[in-house]
C-alpha cells in the first residue's frame, strides 16, 4: 500500500525537466542522466509520459487512461500507480502537494 500512499489520487505529478527522449515507432526511449541509464516505454507508458508533460492529478490521469484504453477502472488505477512508482524510482517524475478537485491550491 506504500504506492497508494505516495501517489494518492489527489497527488499532482509531472515529468522532470530537461530529459532527452526519442520516439521509436510507438515506443519512447528516455535518457535518464540522474541514474546513468536509458528507460524504454511501450505505447501505454509513452501515453502516460506524454500526459505528464504538464502537471496532472493522479485521478485525472487515471480517468483519461480509462477513457482511452480497455480495462476495469480499478485495474487501470492500480497499474498506473505502480507505473508512477517506477518512474519516481528512476527519478523521471516529481511529486507535488495534493490539490483539491478543481485544481485550486488551498491558501
Amino acid at each position: 500500500m506504500a504506492e497508494i500512499d505516495r501517489f494518492g489520487l489527489q497527488t499532482v505529478v509531472t515529468r522532470v525537466g530537461n530529459l532527452r527522449s526519442a520516439a521509436v515507432d510507438t515506443d519512447i526511449v528516455i535518457m535518464n542522466l540522474p541514474n546513468s541509464n536509458y528507460v524504454g516505454l511501450d505505447a501505454i507508458g509513452r501515453r502516460i509520459w506524454d500526459m505528464l508533460e504538464t502537471p496532472s492529478r493522479v485521478d485525472d490521469l487515471c480517468r483519461r487512461l480509462t477513457d482511452e484504453f480497455a480495462g476495469e477502472p480499478e485495474q487501470i488505477t492500480r497499474d498506473a500507480i505502480a507505473f508512477l512508482n517506477e518512474l519516481y524510482a528512476e527519478k523521471l517524475i516529481t511529486v507535488a502537494a495534493a490539490k483539491p478537485a478543481g485544481g485550486l491550491t488551498p491558501p
